[in-house]
């Protein structure tokens, strides 16, 4: 018990020895906009939060190769497409674009991007500018959101009576 305290305790540089996270907010994950992604960009998303270190939003370097590869997905264009569907939703801004004419010890050749539900830089606080964004009409991310809408207030209205999907199964064997 007194090893955990310790483990866990702050130290002269501010910093603990715990592993870092990355940070979804409830709501985030909640919105309409969230509900519109496909789990690409979902997966995506994860991903650029995961390059955040706590000051550098809005110098977050990620080209589709590498995210290609971060994501686990060989096919690029689906890859880009993740990209453009966050882009389109408010959850990523492109703070600088790609470039291949100068070297790369001059200067990053990936795109760079600044998270909107986050501070950036010289921001004091975030835009949130997902919250405002929702898919267009007769689109596959419109259905997708409305499925994942209706199945959320599903869930929250059983679980406001008080019945659960597992515990009320007739697949669990009664103990």
């Amino acid at each position: 018990m007194v090893g955990r305290r310790k483990k866990n305790k702050v130290n002269a540089t501010g910093r603990n020895q715990t592993s870092r996270f990355v940070r979804l907010d409830y709501r985030i994950l909640q919105s309409s906009a969230y509900r519109a992604l496909s789990p690409n960009a979902r997966s995506l998303l994860v991903e650029l939060a995961s390059l955040f270190n706590g000051e550098n939003n809005g110098s977050l370097y990620l080209s589709v190769r590498d995210a290609g590869c971060r994501m686990g997905v060989v096919d690029l264009t689906a890859v880009s497409r993740a990209f453009d569907e966050l882009q389109s939703l408010g959850f990523i801004v492109m703070t600088k674009d790609a470039h291949f004419r100068v070297k790369a010890s001059e200067s990053s050749r990936a795109r760079c991007w600044r998270l909107t539900w986050l501070p950036g830089p010289g921001r004091k606080i975030a835009t949130w500018d997902f919250d405002r964004m929702e898919p267009e009409p007769k689109t596959p991310a419109r259905k997708r959101m409305e499925r994942g809408l209706m199945a959320l207030k599903r869930y929250h209205k059983a679980r406001g009576s008080g019945h659960f999907p597992v515990w009320d199964s007739n697949t669990l064997p009664s103990i």
